[in-house]
């Protein structure tokens, strides 16, 4: 559950855990072992986790002997208490991930298997990081979910302490990945076929490294993974708005691979809201990256991230929060209702002060604004033919019992501005690039023809 950085974790588990001899089932009632990987980014997120231990209860009671492991966020967040409330045999931190296999067979055997972080205050095990690089290392290039596309991580942590925000306690101080290291992982995947990948990080434009006098900003990072043989797409997210430099912009615009996609959440409009949310811009600052972003690269692609009912919000912040995504006229923006987070700053110090109601009136009136920026922004793709990664059939494949045209199906694709893609075309298209004329279009959705 929860961000990208999340699915790649449980990719990469499930290549140790395969690797130590544990088979997948599809269905997890025939599972001898159950692990929730979690968020705790929202509350919704984790009561989505209670609701699945408690379904595991269930089972226990009804005579089921399984291991029950909740790994990542809310694993470090809440620690041993999660053995005392819930069904739960084993718990395991972001940080620990390499000891899955050895846990699950402490688990088995009936004794609890628990493995947290030390706290940003506490020393780190010197061999932590070393173990955490070698698991994305050892991943299998050619077990990836989708046998175009994958995930590539070139940080760990966050050092923002967004006041909202639980990240930097449960992932962790940022560490950047070695260049050397992330290029021999992204050669054995794009020689394994996946040709469009996606760099992660919880800031992904702060990579940072350096060693012995050499350092390697992001751009030089992109730079030097653009050019292997085999990338047709190269992406990133998710990316803070402080650190975005002109030499990334400048990348995006000559690096020919390099998808012309932004997301950058901007979580208000409001000086007086970033202010208190320790974003550490100003409303003027984000606007000039806005700018320079559409200056400096052609036809740019921009997403947005936005927190309505922050503590104090007023509605002129609210009104700036509207002023913004029309003037940023985002492809897309995702709009979150406050919820105080245990531990970060803002729920220590702030009043969750904004009625339940006013946030719900709130989230959707920008949903509504968001959804005529996005409405006019795909329009202005009607007439143009793009480039389309198929990713298999539509979801509303299913809601239609004959195709329209024999032997065709609805597919779902994505541009390289990361835009969803619905046409007819034959199911064997899937995870293939194709041309595809744009006819029409929603808030969310083009839709066109392949050519």
């Amino acid at each position: 559950m929860g961000c990208q950085m999340n699915r790649l974790d449980s990719e990469l588990v499930v290549s140790s855990l395969r690797a130590a001899g544990h088979e997948m089932v599809a269905d997890s009632r025939e599972a001898e072992v159950v692990l929730f990987n979690t968020c705790s980014v929202r509350r919704q997120a984790e009561n989505k986790v209670y609701s699945r231990l408690g379904a595991e209860a269930q089972r226990r009671a009804a005579g089921k002997r399984v291991v029950v492991g909740v790994l990542g966020c809310m694993a470090q967040r809440e620690g041993e208490e999660l053995m005392r409330k819930y069904c739960v045999d084993l718990v395991c931190a972001p940080g620990q991930l390499d000891s899955l296999p050895a846990m699950i067979q402490q688990a088995a055997a009936g004794a609890n298997a628990v493995k947290l972080d030390p706290s940003r205050k506490q020393p780190r095990d010197e061999g932590a990081d070393e173990r955490l690089e070698q698991l994305d290392l050892g991943r299998d290039a050619a077990a990836t979910p989708s046998p175009v596309q994958a995930y590539v991580r070139v940080s760990r942590g966050c050092d923002k302490f967004c006041s909202y925000c639980i990240v930097p306690f449960v992932r962790g101080s940022e560490i950047s990945r070695e260049p050397a290291h992330i290029l021999e992982e992204v050669r054995r995947l794009v020689d394994a076929g996946r040709s469009e990948l996606t760099l992660l990080g919880q800031t992904v434009n702060s990579y940072r490294w350096q060693d012995n006098g050499a350092k390697v900003r992001f751009s030089d990072l992109l730079a030097m993974l653009s050019p292997l043989a085999g990338l047709r797409r190269l992406r990133f997210v998710t990316s803070h708005p402080l650190d975005f430099g002109d030499d990334i912009l400048q990348a995006m615009r000559d690096l020919p691979n390099l998808c012309r996609y932004i997301h950058v959440p901007a979580q208000s409009g409001s000086d007086a809201m970033l202010a208190k949310m320790n974003r550490k811009y100003t409303r003027a600052q984000y606007d000039d990256l806005i700018d320079r972003a559409r200056a400096i690269v052609p036809g740019v692609v921009l997403a947005g991230d936005f927190i309505v009912g922050f503590p104090g919000e007023t509605e002129d912040d609210h009104t700036a929060s509207r002023e913004l995504i029309r003037r940023s006229g985002y492809k897309n923006s995702f709009i979150f209702k406050y919820s105080p987070r245990p531990g970060t700053a803002a729920a220590k110090t702030l009043v969750d002060d904004v009625t339940v109601s006013v946030k719900r009136f709130r989230n959707n009136d920008l949903l509504a604004v968001q959804n005529e920026v996005g409405l006019a922004h795909h329009q202005s793709y009607i007439g143009q033919t793009i480039e389309v990664l198929v990713e298999g059939p539509s979801p509303r494949t299913s809601k239609q019992p004959t195709p329209a045209v024999p032997g065709q199906a609805q597919l779902m694709g994505r541009s390289r501005g990361d835009h969803g893609v619905v046409f007819d075309g034959p199911a064997s298209l899937a995870h293939q690039y194709v041309e595809v004329q744009i006819t029409g279009a929603t808030a969310l959705t083009l839709f066109g023809r392949t050519c």
